[in-house]
């Protein structure tokens, strides 16, 4: 196959310009997601959209715009910083954070009306002293640990606690949760076990009339089980991005991310010729290979070397080698012939084709979680819809 090898790169394809590797996230498929979860929901439950991690890589600002637009009651977050950045951006709706959060961070939380998790008292008070001196409530959810053993208060101080929280001045308590560990398994009894201590958690706190507005539980898997007890809301993550969060699930998410290239060189392979680094791919006849510009370094993952397929012209061509940290090259059949500056599609469809977040991951060894929270920040998100 005759290739230049002075061509250069090439006009990205597109509407709008980028670089030669790019995201294409499309907010109608989030829009969709989100209509579909809360009709999945168990009747009655808001839907707050966790848009934590830059929304999994997808942009928490558009992502959270779309996903309020389509139904959304509120959002949550990881980190203080996470949420600032969507107040700063215009967004009004509720927001929480779920994770651990220094004191030296809760007067910036208080500022921009972030509802935040209590697990211990040092953070209540800290609240509760900032609220007084500042005239406005803090909002609190207290987290039960059901069992998943990372924050939370034990069900068995989960009342007391609670008590003590409403005594507090300066502070609302507005929320009561807790996180499934297994909901994703089929007949799980560590899943029923958690939900089963919540509900008697949550049946005791309306006995002693510490009950709070808002008691949510379910994940995305959870949402969908038709398990759940019909909570104030639900909190779904992996799901609103179009990936099934369960292996029996068959809800209809659409996806929403695409990682896109250009072909930046065409090249004739000899026998015995080696590959990218350490040469650990060797021709066994002579072939043509493609430079696709994108590496690990824009989010496709290095344990994908020798094992992941792109997508060119409709077809699989399999990563060939070593994947470098800015480009990577792939196999390509006798017939296939790309030109200098073709989309190459890593992640998404192309054609008949597609390359699911789901395939990519377990060719990667990991999950579609972290692989969407590692698309890299190099390359350009385009948003459709």
């Amino acid at each position: 196959m005759a290739a230049s090898l002075t061509d250069e790169g090439a006009t990205p394809l597109g509407a709008e310009p980028c670089g030669p590797a790019w995201v294409d996230v499309d907010l109608a498929a989030i829009r969709h997601n989100v209509r579909v979860l809360l009709s999945a929901a168990p009747s009655g439950s808001k839907l707050m959209a966790v848009v934590k991690a830059d929304a999994y890589g997808h942009g928490a600002v558009p992502v959270s715009r779309a996903a309020l637009e389509a139904g959304a009651w509120g959002l949550a977050v990881a980190r203080v910083r996470e949420g600032v950045a969507l107040r700063d951006a215009g967004i009004t709706a509720p927001i929480l954070v779920q994770s651990y959060t220094p004191i030296r961070e809760l007067s910036t939380a208080l500022e921009h009306d972030l509802a935040i998790t209590v697990s211990g008292l040092q953070t209540a008070l800290a609240l509760s002293s900032l609220g007084t001196a500042t005239g406005r409530d803090a909002r609190l959810h207290l987290k039960v640990d059901t069992g998943m053993h990372r924050y939370g208060v034990m069900p068995e101080e989960a009342v007391n606690f609670a008590a003590r929280l409403a005594a507090l001045p300066g502070v609302c308590l507005e929320g009561v949760y807790t996180h499934y560990a297994t909901a994703d398994e089929d007949d799980s009894a560590m899943y029923a076990q958690q939900a089963a201590r919540f509900a008697d958690v949550v049946h005791a706190l309306g006995l002693r009339g510490l009950r709070p507005p808002l008691v949510h539980a379910a994940n995305s898997a959870a949402t969908i089980s038709g398990r759940e007890p019909p909570w104030d809301a639900v909190r779904t993550g992996i799901a609103l991005y179009g990936v099934q969060p369960s292996d029996g699930s068959t809800l209809d998410l659409h996806p929403v991310m695409s990682l896109k290239a250009e072909v930046g060189r065409v090249l004739d392979v000899q026998e015995g010729e080696g590959v990218s680094y350490g040469q650990h791919y060797r021709a066994a006849t002579r072939m043509a290979a493609a430079v696709i510009t994108c590496g690990y370094a824009d989010g496709y993952m290095r344990s994908l070397g020798g094992t992941g397929e792109v997508l060119l012209a409709g077809r699989r061509c399999r990563v060939l080698g070593q994947v470098c940290m800015d480009s990577l090259v792939v196999g390509l059949p006798g017939d296939l012939e790309p030109a200098v500056g073709a989309e190459a599609v890593l992640l998404g469809s192309q054609g008949a084709e597609r390359v699911s977040a789901d395939e990519l991951s377990q060719r990667a060894g990991t999950i579609a979680y972290e692989l969407l929270c590692a698309m890299g920040r190099r390359p350009d998100r385009r948003y459709s819809g």
